[in-house]
């Protein structure tokens, strides 16, 4: 059982505070937005994330899925996997489409 619950997530979720708006299948879903740089075999990029409420993926139809749109800051990226960690928190991987 999580320690916290949605209410104690809610303000690290918070567009007003540390989060921002993803729009995912016309829904708007408010989390954070990470865009980290990672290196691997001398190969440069970056690693963008999504982290929101679990809950609030669920409430979303049709279903996400690999391959649906999340709109975020204007730009488009394409989700890649989806890993629901079991404490009310999902983290979306992205890829910049």
């Amino acid at each position: 059982m999580p320690v916290e619950n949605s209410v104690d997530r809610a303000v690290f979720f918070d567009s007003d505070d540390f989060g921002v708006v993803a729009v995912i299948n016309s829904t708007n879903i408010s989390g954070i937005f990470d865009n980290g740089y990672s290196e691997f075999l001398d190969v440069a990029g970056t690693t963008p994330t999504f982290t929101c409420e679990s809950s609030d993926l669920t409430a979303i139809t049709p279903t996400i899925s690999r391959g649906t749109t999340a709109i975020i800051s204007g730009t488009n990226y394409t989700i890649e996997n989806i890993k629901n960690d079991n404490t009310g928190v999902t983290i979306l991987e992205l890829t910049e489409a």
